[in-house]
């Protein structure tokens, strides 16, 4: 095992600022990886649980580090290790604050990482660091809810040619980072996609795999939708994007075939949270979001629609997380059947750039994620 010295972007308490320190580098377990760090990526539960952790993430043990999203090289690996060897180059997914490890140790914002076995993927050599770092937790999170078997369970996704299934999947937010890799993951599985976008991503989400779109910002957008589908047998929708849920909700109503709404998030946003003085934020905000969950169970409850919200590791406790990072994504890379999307967007090149590249997500980007080289 080697000995680097390592650095992470540390959160010390609920609530608090990133500060760079330095941070330890543990030993591996049988079933772990030791990866260099070359390109990380910031998601919105970044800052969700920067700002309201003892609400989402309440076991989460300080100091911590946050992130998901790694690409880098194998410097080390455990015992038990078969997939890679040191020098390898990979992507991974980073369960730092995940219930299922909740150990700094595993948290992708620093510059050594320890990664599972099974939730890391070989990344071809045609693919730069700052593409793959795009990939795992949207690759996760539209895997889980696809494919488990409490959301849309879908059949897994194939190597070679998808045999079509003759059926229709709905997801909303194609252009976001986890609809580009649903609609890919979808339409590998055989499933016919039909997705939203604004209109300049229309082309964009038809490249991955969509086979229609239609613009989320059209008054009539779900009666269009709703023609269109009437013709198809669906098997659920996906749900990305604040409020989506609802409209997945009065489509699927007057659809026939399979009627569940898996949702990867909340009604209403809640990454605008400030990081400081948020009794005001709660006071307004909170009663609003638990009458916006309580309608949305009504409506879904009256139109005969269930409902799903998604956990985007859940993957992980099963063996879900092993059929997708280590038996398909890596041969889908490679063939090109899944392709790095979407672009990245560099936002800095060292540890003391992820809280300005959190700060550039916090105010919005279309189809693009925002990536810090290392």
């Amino acid at each position: 095992m080697p000995n680097p010295s390592n650095q992470a972007a540390w959160i010390n308490g609920k609530g608090q600022p990133l500060v760079v320190a330095a941070a330890p580098i543990l030993q591996l377990g049988a079933h772990e990886i030791l990866v260099r760090n070359r390109a990380i990526a910031v998601n919105p539960f970044d800052g969700v649980v920067q700002t309201l952790g003892s609400m989402v993430t309440p076991w989460v043990a300080y100091p911590a580090i946050l992130g998901s999203d790694v690409a880098g090289e194998v410097v080390a690996v455990g015992a038990s290790v078969t997939c890679f060897k040191p020098g390898d180059r990979v992507l991974g997914l980073a369960l730092g604050i995940d219930r299922l490890a909740n150990r700094a140790a595993e948290g992708a914002f620093q510059q050594y990482v320890i990664l599972r076995q099974d939730a890391a993927t070989a990344l071809p050599d045609r693919i730069s660091f700052e593409q793959a770092a795009v990939l795992p937790l949207a690759v996760a999170t539209a895997a889980c809810g696809l494919f488990l078997d409490d959301q849309l369970a879908l059949q897994t996704p194939s190597i070679g040619q998808p045999v079509p299934t003759g059926k229709t999947v709905l997801i909303w937010g194609g252009s976001t980072s986890v609809g580009s890799c649903a609609i890919q993951l979808a339409a590998a599985a055989g499933y016919e996609v039909v997705t939203t976008a604004s209109p300049k991503n229309f082309e964009y989400v038809k490249g991955l795999g969509a086979s229609q779109v239609f613009d989320y910002n059209d008054a009539q957008v779900v009666p269009a939708m709703v023609k269109y589908l009437g013709a198809h047998e669906m098997v659920g929708a996906l749900a990305i994007g604040a409020g989506s849920g609802t409209l997945c909700i009065d489509i699927l109503s007057q659809c026939k075939g399979r009627r569940i709404v898996a949702m990867a998030s909340a009604p209403l946003p809640i990454d605008d949270a400030p990081l400081t003085r948020q009794f005001v934020w709660k006071l307004t905000h909170l009663p609003r979001l638990a009458a916006s969950f309580l309608g949305l169970a009504i409506r879904a409850r009256f139109r005969a629609v269930a409902t799903r919200s998604i956990w985007g590791t859940a993957l992980m406790r099963g063996t879900l997380g092993k059929t997708i990072f280590n038996d398909f994504l890596g041969p889908a890379l490679a063939s090109g059947r899944i392709v790095p999307a979407p672009q990245p967007l560099v936002a800095g090149h060292s540890l003391e750039a992820i809280p300005h590249a959190m700060a550039l997500l916090r105010r919005g980007v279309s189809a693009r994620k925002v990536v810090v080289l290392l």
